[in-house]
């Protein structure tokens, strides 16, 4: 007697008919489908902290590995990666941080002492008073009038120069909790990387060799995407700091490195550098070099990032169009974030693939037919 038989008869009912089977089966599908829903709910805050440390195992796999032969045991190992990899993030930015501060300290004394002074800012910026003057002349406006203005917009700025830096202040701890999420699960990916493989690819019904060419597109597409965003990053630094140089504005090496820390900022980017850049060339009358600088930030530096990027993620490694690419890269950061940047192009890597398998599998279909015909 079958193990279904036995069930069946201790329970009191007959043996399920071919109809039966079929509404287990979906009902099965509905509690499976609810119980992914719930499981989504419950890691959905998490799921950028996993993705991301996902990302970083992969991209710090061959570290990992150099770091497993060296150091014995699975613990030790990941710890040390780990660790290796908390500092190589952490230490430059918190470096470039200290500076910037220092910077806007030094810039924050210097405003100050102006206005402790009850000179107007504008009579202390070379040839903007000036300038006002002749814009009210030819508007026909009174230059107080227009001073005031000014005036006004500036303190509105300002204002919201600081509520940007409180809601900063504000997020730092989120912050500080997402990073140390990400650490810690990027620990228990290097110790368990064969684990977590081995459970995947029992789950995935489909052939070896169809799921070890798919893991190979998601790891060469996020490693890719790496590459790109670094290849990015270092070009637009480099634009920039030559434009703040080109201009004589201070520091340009510090926002230089600022503006390759933001080009990791989707949409925005580098221009949360050049642009307040323009402003303060405008505010101190030299509207020629603060053209220069608006020009070289929104043609030349901004148009790295679509050049370079789309280039360098694909990389000959998945066979799409480079408007697909960009594409998926907007699309990406759109629907989910920050994580967007690497999300689009797997995903459009995987879509490409997915139906190349599909394609072969159906070919190969069609030819065994043809040869049992």
């Amino acid at each position: 007697m079958s193990l279904q038989q036995n069930v069946a008869k201790a329970i009191g009912t007959p043996p399920r008919s071919g109809q039966d089977r079929w509404l287990s089966l979906i009902v099965l599908l509905l509690l499976i489908a609810g119980a992914f829903y719930i499981a989504y709910l419950i890691f959905s805050p998490f799921l950028t902290a996993i993705f991301l440390a996902f990302v970083l195992s992969i991209a710090f796999a061959p570290l990992h590995h150099w770091i497993a032969k060296r150091i014995r045991g699975a613990n030790t190992a990941a710890l040390a990666t780990t660790v290796v990899v908390m500092l190589f993030i952490l230490v430059p930015f918190i470096l470039v941080s200290l500076r910037l501060a220092s910077e806007a300290a030094s810039f924050y004394s210097a405003t100050a002492q102006q206005w402790r002074s009850g000179t107007a800012w504008y009579s202390s910026v070379s040839g903007l008073s000036g300038a006002l003057e002749k814009v009210a002349d030819h508007i026909g406006v009174p230059v107080q009038q227009l001073k005031s203005v000014v005036t006004s917009r500036t303190q509105n700025f300002g204002a919201w120069l600081l509520g940007m830096a409180t809601w900063a202040a504000r997020g730092a701890l989120q912050q500080m909790v997402t990073a140390a999420l990400v650490f810690l699960v990027l620990f228990f990916l290097l110790r368990d990387r064969a684990e977590f493989r081995r459970g995947v690819f029992s789950l995935l019904p489909l052939p070896p060799r169809r799921l070890l060419e798919l893991a190979a597109i998601v790891h060469e597409s996020i490693v890719a995407n790496i590459y790109g965003m670094f290849a990015v990053g270092l070009v637009q630094g480099i634009l920039t700091a030559i434009g703040f140089w080109m201009t004589g504005l201070r520091a340009p090496l510090l926002w230089g490195v600022m503006a390759m820390v933001f080009s990791f900022v989707p949409l925005v980017g580098p221009s949360l550098v050049w642009f307040p850049g323009t402003a303060v060339l405008a505010m101190q009358g030299d509207i020629g070099k603060a053209t220069l600088l608006f020009l070289w930030g929104a043609v030349v530096v901004s148009a790295a990032d679509y050049i370079i990027r789309p280039k360098v993620a694909s990389g000959g490694r998945v066979n799409a169009n480079r408007l697909l690419v960009l594409l998926s890269f907007l699309g990406g950061v759109k629907a989910f974030g920050v994580i967007g940047i690497f999300v689009g192009p797997v995903m459009l890597a995987l879509i490409i693939a997915l139906l190349r398998i599909l394609r072969e599998e159906y070919a190969a279909r069609q030819e065994a037919t043809k040869l049992a015909a």
